[in-house]
């Protein structure tokens, strides 16, 4: 055996061991959901909770990033995306936790989620929540994708009463171009513009751009990773 297919060879072992973890996964439901809570920073009020999952604790898959590259690799993403939106509204509502929940979801996801139309109302009606709880938070994942059936996807969502949010506004491939077409309910700026937001002039400028777009589109703005006191007293002089 050479050394070329020795290496195919390990790789299609390691590909078909993902596989089976994830069919384990997906089988037992081994996934599970935290909530990151969302505060309205003029009165301090708890707006909702962005739904987070994360794979078996103390395998390669426990992160969310390992756990959905590895859905990807395998064609399991839109089962593993499914489970995880399952798990993360049912959690949501035995908690009761109040406001909205923030549901990630991938945005070549939500346009393939027409091979099997009504699977999230179903999620919901079995959690018990209703589609104006849920706020639909498109990642951003992919380089190119058919805007305008991505646009379908998300009015189809809006007309049963989710609303729409953009994650990670200025990271990744087209930022600039989701707001456009998508016109979202809410804006999450990436937590690179906002760490240092008080000690950086342009990140500052950056913010109050946004915010001036968001306010002349009806669009409510986030901000992600505040972690310190000054960072906060810095974003809600900005608004």
């Amino acid at each position: 055996m050479d050394a070329a297919t020795d290496y195919s060879l390990s790789g299609l072992i390691k590909a078909s061991a993902t596989r089976n973890k994830l069919d384990l996964i997906i089988k037992e439901q081994q996934l599970y959901a935290l909530y990151q809570p969302i505060v309205n920073l003029s009165d301090g009020s708890v707006l909702g909770y962005e739904g987070l999952i994360r794979g078996p604790v103390n395998t390669d898959l426990h992160a969310p990033l390992a756990l959905f590259e590895a859905a990807r690799e395998c064609g399991m993403a839109l089962e593993i995306e499914f489970l995880s939106r399952s798990i993360v509204m049912e959690s949501f509502a035995k908690l009761g936790l109040p406001g909205r929940l923030f549901l990630n979801v991938s945005p070549d996801t939500l346009v393939m989620e027409g091979r099997r139309e009504g699977e999230t109302l179903r999620c919901i009606s079995d959690s018990g929540l209703q589609p104006k709880q849920i706020v639909i938070e498109l990642t951003e994942n992919a380089p190119a994708m058919d805007y305008s059936q991505l646009r379908r996807a998300a009015d189809h969502y809006r007309s049963i009463g989710f609303q729409i949010a953009m994650d990670d506004l200025g990271e990744g491939y087209s930022s600039l171009r989701h707001w456009s077409e998508l016109r979202p309910d809410f804006v999450k700026i990436d937590k690179h513009f906002i760490q240092g937001l008080q000690l950086e002039p342009k990140k500052l400028h950056l913010v109050r751009s946004i915010q001036e777009i968001a306010s002349y589109s009806g669009c409510k703005v986030m901000a992600e990773g505040m972690a310190q006191h000054a960072e906060l007293l810095a974003k809600r002089e900005e608004g």
